[in-house]
């Protein structure tokens, strides 16, 4: 029972690790290399469930693909941190020049507001 647990359990993981890249990362804006790296980390991720399901976690194969995700987790991360930095930064920007022109105030935002 616990063998057919363990395969049920880590086959719906990986198939919610391969729909991220597929549903989720093709919509969010990002650079390039950070999609590339999203969609490594996710993966490899996937793979790790995949060797879980089937008892092979300590395959040659499998440290590659360790080694593999621990840079392409860190790429993502990094990556999506800059990112989201640089919208933040943007929106920022953007309400500053508001404020400065008056604009906030056509809205119906006063200084507290904003």
């Amino acid at each position: 029972m616990a063998e057919a647990l363990n395969l049920v359990s880590n086959l719906a993981i990986v198939l919610g690790y391969f729909l991220v890249p597929v549903l989720w990362l093709p919509y969010l804006p990002l650079p390039r290399w950070v999609f590339v790296g999203g969609v490594a980390f996710f993966v490899t991720c996937g793979l790790t469930h995949l060797w879980m399901a089937f008892n092979h976690p300590h395959s040659d194969l499998m440290v590659l693909n360790h080694i593999v995700q621990a840079v392409a987790v860190h790429v993502f991360i990094v990556g999506f941190f800059i990112v989201l930095r640089r919208a933040d930064r943007k929106k920022k920007e953007l309400e500053q020049r508001l404020r400065e022109s008056g604009a906030l105030s056509l809205l119906g935002k006063g200084p507290a507001d904003a």
